[in-house]
């Protein structure tokens, strides 16, 4: 149960960047939450169609508090109706913004979903602008669009400085996915 100052908080969070660490980091906020007993809905807009250490672990998970979904057709170069997926993604988050029902909404990758235009930007500002005041919302993803970056209240970047994929070591299960 959130207590009455942090009721009105309704922070915007987002978490951006072209290191590793966006959707981890957003995993850990996740985790903090839950541990207050906040409710949390937590919505992946790219991963889908593969298995994922998130996707059992959360699935396993018997908290009530949490709804947790894949909603894309995988990484942006996989085939799948990305665009079509991640609009109807985005009619769910619209509704979550508006609900009672959740104290924090995570929106994983929507930041990519903006950069491909599969979601138009106005539409979501203009949702995030008129979201129930005290909501909390982490947004994740790399090519995080300026004027959300601009209304944000934390902007976090993640900046690769070494990868292993660059010495062709390919996602290692339980590290990457």
């Amino acid at each position: 149960m959130l207590e009455d100052h942090q009721k009105s908080a309704g922070l915007l969070l987002n978490i951006t960047g072209n290191g590793k660490g966006k959707s981890t980091g957003a995993f850990g906020i996740t985790i903090r939450a839950l541990g207050w007993g906040w409710k949390v809905l937590f919505l992946q807009f790219v991963k889908g169609g593969r298995e994922t250490g998130e996707m059992r672990f959360f699935s396993r998970l018997s908290d009530p508090g949490l709804e947790f979904d894949q909603l894309g057709a995988g990484a942006s170069w996989e085939p799948g109706d990305h665009a079509a997926l991640a609009r109807k993604g985005w009619l769910r988050a619209k509704e979550a913004l508006r609900s009672p029902q959740w104290n924090l909404a995570v929106f994983d990758e929507l930041n990519i979903a903006l950069h491909y235009n599969w979601i138009p930007l106005e539409e979501v500002l203009e949702a995030l602008r008129t979201r129930r005041p005290d909501l909390n919302v982490v947004i994740t993803g790399r090519h995080a669009p300026a004027p959300l970056l601009e209304m944000s209240d934390l902007v976090s970047e993640i900046n690769e400085i070494r990868h292993p994929f660059r010495k062709g070591i390919p996602a290692v299960r339980g590290l990457d996915y």
